[in-house]
């Protein structure tokens, strides 16, 4: 606990105001007329400009500006949208920029002086209600001085991990939305089966073939195929407006949207567990950051709990690329089940359609045999996007980006 002292000079007005956020306290009302300065509205920090980019010019080549700024996204493209264009990283660079040449005892001190201007401002103070309002919060803030522990270097370890964290999301939400568009192919080839459905039940109820229930039923079914396309393509709406606001574009742009790569389905076999397990512990960002936070702290509590916590990542690195190396293999059998199951659907399809040249099927028999060729032809497509979202998650554990501190 401190006494208030008066200190020449003692930074005051929006300082103060500063300094109670800091503590997590309000300034009671009568406060806010004391001073002459108090009156002075606190001007909005300027957003960042989305259009003005952070990095140098010389930062990427001409023709990687060229095309950062044009109106395609493409998935080779993320990590620098994002390192550009996000907000978040935007605000996180920028806040590293004014906190990367202080040092943890800068820190400090400038959570001290904070803390000092609220002292001096309760020793100034007639009030006996204020002055230990003041005082109260004063303490608060010395007290959070103490426990300070993140210097620059935690910071940029901290905003390293979420930008990382940022581009995998964004990585998945576009594989997402490739999916999504399989997804709503299937719907709609559906839809126009049970449509022919529905028309086929109404015609054989006119000759006593079919009853008004069937048909019904037949409506219902795509009464409730539409209902599943608009959600579907809600659900694609809302991740196509969430990618745009993550890398730069406003929320009703219409950027074109590339297709993801196919995955490297000879990279797996040479995927190498031991070496990777042993890279991706080196560069944790949750290790990495509570090995620094470690020389900062000299309650022997925290120290405990802070090697605990470096264990529990560590066993997390090692578990979770076990288990993503897992997924990687069993998601390879799937696609080869998947090809197999379309070779055969292929082949059902040429079987229809020599049926209905010659006479001997119907058009519905074929748009079902086609319905499932689509169907598992699709399948094949969102099988390779789910591997390849399965290297990605491999290789961002690889990475670093795996449990957060």
């Amino acid at each position: 606990m401190r006494d208030n002292r008066k200190r020449p000079g003692a930074r005051r007005g929006l300082v103060v105001l500063t300094a109670c956020v800091l503590a997590g306290i309000t300034p009671v009302t009568a406060f806010a007329a004391k001073r002459p300065d108090d009156n002075l509205s606190d001007v909005e920090a300027p957003r960042p400009d989305v259009n003005k980019d952070l990095s140098p010019e010389f930062a990427y080549s001409e023709d990687k500006w060229a095309a950062l700024r044009d109106n395609v996204m493409e998935y080779g493209e993320l990590a620098d949208l994002i390192h550009e264009y996000n907000p978040v990283v935007r605000s996180n660079r920028e806040s590293y920029n004014d906190m990367r040449s202080k040092t943890l005892n800068d820190v400090y001190q400038e959570a001290m002086d904070a803390a000092q201007d609220l002292w001096d401002q309760a020793g100034d103070s007639d009030d006996d209600s204020m002055r230990a309002t003041l005082n109260m919060q004063g303490n608060t803030l010395a007290k959070s001085a103490d426990d300070l522990f993140e210097d620059p270097e935690m910071q940029k370890i901290s905003y390293d991990q979420a930008e990382a964290g940022l581009v995998s999301q964004a990585q998945q939400l576009m594989i997402t939305y490739q999916q999504s568009g399989y997804t709503m192919e299937n719907l709609q080839n559906t839809r126009s089966l049970l449509q022919a459905q529905y028309e086929a039940a109404v015609a054989l109820m006119g000759t006593g073939s079919s009853t008004q229930v069937q048909v019904l039923n037949a409506q219902k079914s795509v009464q409730d195929q539409d209902a599943a396309i608009l959600s579907t393509q809600k659900s694609i709406d809302s991740v196509h407006r969430t990618l745009c606001l993550m890398t730069g574009w406003s929320a009703d742009a219409q950027p074109e949207i590339r297709a993801v790569p196919e995955p490297d389905l000879g990279r797996i076999d040479s995927i190498n567990l031991e070496a990777d397990q042993e890279t991706a512990l080196k560069n944790n960002y949750t290790i990495r950051y509570n090995e620094k936070k470690l020389g900062n702290l000299s309650a022997s509590t925290q120290i405990e709990a802070t090697k605990a916590t470096i264990e529990d990542a560590r066993n997390n690195v090692i578990n979770g690329l076990k288990t993503q190396y897992n997924t990687i293999l069993t998601t390879r059998d799937s696609l080869t089940t998947a090809q197999l199951q379309l070779q055969l659907a292929q082949v059902d399809l040429e079987k229809a359609a020599a049926s209905l040249a010659v006479g001997s099927s119907t058009q519905l028999q074929y748009q079902s045999a086609e319905n499932a060729f689509i169907t598992a032809k699709n399948t094949v497509e969102t099988t390779k996007l789910q591997l390849l979202l399965a290297m990605e998650n491999y290789d961002w554990i690889v990475k670093g980006l795996v449990a957060s501190k």
